[in-house]
Parts: C-alpha cells; structure tokens; sequence
C-alpha cells in the first residue's frame, strides 16, 4: 500500500514537473499545426469568471493569419492560473505593441500556455513576417523534421531537415532556417528549403510590415 501511495505521489510530482517541458518548433510548424494564429494587442487580464482556474486576457486582434470560420473577431484569451500547470505570464506592459499568438481552441474558446508560440510582432525577422502573411499556408504539406542529434535524415520527399537546434541558438526562432527559410513544394512533389527572400513570395514591404 506504501509503495502504491509513493508511485502515485511521485507520478503527480512528475506530471506537474515535466508539463511545461516545451519542444522547439519552427514558425511553420507553428503555423501548420496551429488552430488560430494572429497578431493581437493585450489590453487587460483578470481570472477569469467564465472559466474556473484560468486567467483571461483581454486582447485586441489586429489580424487574422489563420483561424476556423466564425472565429474572425476573437476579444479574449485563455490560460491556466498556474505556471506549474502551464500558464502563460504575459510580461509586457505596453498595450499597444503588438504580438503574433498561436493558440488552440477548447469549446470554442481560444486557449494559449506558456509553450505557444507568442512573439512581439516586430522581432520577428522580415522573411518571418512574409511567411506568416504568405508562404506558411501554402506549403503545410511540407513537414519540417527537427535534428537534434546528428547524423539525420529525411524519411521521405516531403519533409525538410531542420538543423538550426545544432547551433544552440537563444530561441527556437532565431536560426538561419528558421528566420529566412521555409520549407515549399518545388513542384514534382519535392520540398525544400527556400528563401522567403526568393521572389516568389514578392509581397511589398509595406505589407510585409503590417
């Protein structure tokens, strides 16, 4: 019976320990295997009184990049109240810069953690941005297979080796592949790394700013 009581004791211990270990994505899989992705101001935060034990972020949604019919003016956000349990602290005071979110849905309410994808919209880098407003869309088809530990390889024609984590860069983000590459469909069903320089996403600067 002891040793029933220790497992379980250890086995919740371990669950709250290990439930925000986060893996590190690249922007496209963030927007591919993401349900709702925008860019938004946050305005306020409270706990929430809709939802028991999550802190509800009042945000501002300046634009949509993806998201399921009916879902085109979202006004809050969802979260745990607990760090231990995943809860995402929103650390900037200033409400009227903007962030690009990544979030899911739970009965039709918009849910992020502290492992979402939440960054200030101008640190991303210019081919980030193109590929949020243009490419990632458009080539969801193309998987991206993270390297951790070489050597590795593609499993098959659609997938892109991902090595920017063998650099030991800050963010998930920050990498070469990550901050000018995405991963595209040459068309004889080949993907491949190409530059969002490339004049193939040849949206203008001002949009690529918006």
């Amino acid at each position: 019976m002891f040793a029933l009581v220790v497992l379980l004791v250890l086995g919740c211990l371990s669950q709250e320990a290990w439930s925000c270990s986060c893996g590190i994505r690249h922007p496209q899989s963030v927007y591919c295997d993401s349900a709702i992705v925008m860019r938004v101001k946050f305005v306020g935060q409270k706990v929430s009184e809709k939802i028991s034990n999550r802190v509800q972020y009042r945000i501002k949604t300046t634009k949509i990049f993806k998201a399921p019919e009916g879902y085109e003016d979202i006004q809050d956000l969802y979260t745990s109240i607990s760090e231990s349990l995943c809860g995402y602290q929103h650390a900037s005071t200033n409400k009227s810069e903007e962030f690009i979110v990544a979030g899911h849905i739970v009965d039709n309410n918009v849910f992020i953690n502290s492992c979402s994808f939440i960054a200030p919209w101008a640190s991303l880098t210019y081919c980030q941005k193109r590929g949020f407003l243009q490419a990632y869309a458009k080539n969801c088809e193309c998987k991206i297979k993270q390297c951790s530990i070489p050597p590795c390889e593609v499993d098959d024609d659609r997938q892109c080796l991902w090595t920017d984590h063998l650099t030991r860069q800050k963010s998930s983000h920050s990498g070469h592949q990550a901050a000018n590459l995405a991963c595209v469909n040459n068309g004889n069903s080949l993907c491949i790394w190409d530059s969002l320089k490339s004049r193939i996403y040849s949206l203008s600067a001002k949009s690529a700013t918006k």
